[in-house]
């Protein structure tokens, strides 16, 4: 429709857990800071508990849950910190490259679900 500014993906990308809203590229640019050579990407999950919980996925072997929320809450509070890692051979990209999110973040409540 003419004069109306649609925006497709990012929105979505936000992130809604315990009643706080974490945009994934603050806490990817902390990480990244902190591990420039590893990939990673940031994604909500949904959660029971709450609402969407906050989940960063890697191809990387030697990353630990324990240091990526160290190097977040340093940062950031503490909601923003991921509480679950998953590790996967590679990410599902466009054809230009980008990181395809939404099939990301299921395949990421796929394993955090085999998890628990």
């Amino acid at each position: 429709v003419d004069g109306i500014l649609s925006v497709d993906g990012r929105l979505d990308d936000l992130i809604k857990t315990g009643g706080e809203k974490v945009w994934p590229e603050a806490v990817e640019r902390i990480v990244s800071r902190a591990r420039p050579e590893v990939e990673i990407c940031v994604v909500g999950i949904d959660d029971a508990e709450w609402g969407q919980r906050v989940v960063l996925v890697t191809t990387d072997s030697d990353l630990t849950l324990t240091d990526v929320r160290a190097a977040v809450t340093a940062e950031l509070p503490a909601f923003h910190a991921p509480k679950s890692l998953v590790r996967v051979r590679e990410f599902p990209r466009t054809s230009i490259g980008k990181i395809r999110r939404r099939e990301l973040a299921r395949q990421a409540a796929h394993a955090v679900a085999e998890s628990t």
